[in-house]
């Protein structure tokens, strides 16, 4: 083989597992990555990069008391603010709607946050991570990042433009901003740093269309952060239905999570959205997860996505109910059948020779039978002159007499 052809191979060889054994690594890493979105310190993605853990201790640590609750209904009855970041890219349902704006309506003061989901920490972390890698590491992060991008993409197919729910309106842009600065005309921006933020963004809620009419209520709208226009941080207030509450609407979670509130300035921006609930307030995080583009319900008594048929569902639909239960039966009278013994045991039984297939009542207490199983056993071996031996073994033993003599025990001295 040509010397230049050898060495091809051989780099590519070398090429190839190097390849192998950093796809690996970089599947190991992101077995252990945990990306559960929108729950917390009291779920399973509570370690998770896209959860709200930190953001809850932020709560805490303010002098909040803070729970979770998966359903809209009587658990969030105790509640003065509710946070919701769903794990769907869709706006909340009429059905949702009405119950949260039934829960404003109970209580005087309370405040709503919804958090929309057009954003995945991931992209953030893989890119930190990039930073401190090596080149070779970072041709490897390069397809990493490609592949987790490609993953929302996907997830983002499920955005609706325009969709509109009286609280706000959802505007699908493909359009990716990263924000360093935003504009406010509160005190939202007060003490951070220009040009600190790190945010991102794609798709945005603007206002809605539905709730502009006098018909639907006359909503007022009041963004308090954006960025070329684009609403960050809108505040909602209905006068007829919220009962002086207010909702804020973020337009997504990228200084909200988990790995966003790393940054120095987005904490001081969750701080300011935390000052806008006010005081020894008990929060609620309302979790919800993305399940093959099916939305798992939070209304109470909500029906839930379709489910395998249980044994007792297929037992009650016709006609599979009653083949099933004919052959539970037939298979019940089988087993009697088949295994238990009834009545007196058996003194004979019919059994079959392994050298003719002869069939013969036996007795069970005729011990001659082990000699005609031995005999038909020297017998299928063939080998004449070993079983002279067995033989010839067996009457030597036999015809030899071993008395047995007691010992006679010793008195004992009196």
């Amino acid at each position: 083989m040509p010397k230049g052809r050898y060495s091809l191979i051989r780099f590519l060889c070398w090429t190839s597992l190097v390849l192998l054994g950093a796809t690996a690594s970089t599947l190991a890493q992101e077995e252990d990555l945990d990306a559960t979105y929108g729950q917390g310190n009291q779920s399973e993605g509570r370690y998770s990069i896209n959860g709200t853990g930190v953001l809850a201790q932020m709560f805490e640590d303010r002098g909040h008391s803070v729970f979770y609750s998966r359903v809209l209904g009587r658990p969030t009855r105790k509640a003065d603010v509710i946070i919701w970041a769903p794990d769907n890219f869709h706006v909340p349902t009429d059905a949702e709607v009405a119950a949260i704006e039934q829960w404003l309506q109970e209580r005087s003061g309370r405040t709503f946050i919804f958090i929309g989901r057009d954003y995945d920490a991931t992209m953030d972390y893989w890119i930190e991570v990039a930073k401190d890698a090596t080149q070779e590491e970072q041709a490897m992060l390069i397809l990493k990042l490609a592949d987790v991008w490609g993953a929302h993409q996907v997830k983002r197919m499920a955005i609706i433009d325009d969709e509109d729910c009286g609280w706000f309106k959802l505007n699908a842009d493909n359009t990716v901003r990263t924000i360093r600065s935003a504009r406010s005309t509160s005190d939202w921006l007060d003490g951070i740093s220009p040009g600190g933020l790190k945010m991102r963004l794609q798709s945005y809620f603007v206002e809605s269309d539905k709730g502009r009419s006098s018909s639907y209520g006359r909503y007022e709208f009041d963004t308090q952060l954006f960025y070329q226009n684009i609403p960050l941080i809108t505040r909602v207030q209905n006068r007829s239905k919220f009962n002086r509450g207010q909702i804020y609407v973020i337009a997504n979670g990228s200084f909200l999570l988990n790995v966003p509130l790393v940054h120095r300035e987005h904490r001081k921006l969750a701080s300011k959205l935390i000052d806008r609930v006010g005081r020894e307030k008990t929060i609620c995080f309302l979790e919800s997860e993305f399940n093959d583009w099916e939305d798992v319900p939070v209304l109470e008594n909500a029906p839930s996505a379709a489910k395998p048929p249980s044994i007792v569902t297929i037992l009650q639909t016709w006609p599979f109910g009653i083949i099933l239960i004919h052959i539970i039966i037939i298979g019940i009278v089988y087993c009697f059948y088949r295994y238990p013994i009834f009545g007196r045991p058996k003194t004979k039984f019919e059994v079959a020779s392994v050298i003719d297939d002869s069939n013969e009542q036996q007795s069970v207490s005729n011990f001659g039978r082990h000699i005609r199983a031995l005999g038909d056993l020297l017998r299928r071996g063939g080998n004449t002159t070993f079983a002279q031996h067995c033989l010839q073994m067996y009457r030597e033993r036999s015809s030899e007499q071993t008395t047995y003599q007691p010992q006679k025990r010793k008195k004992k001295p009196t």
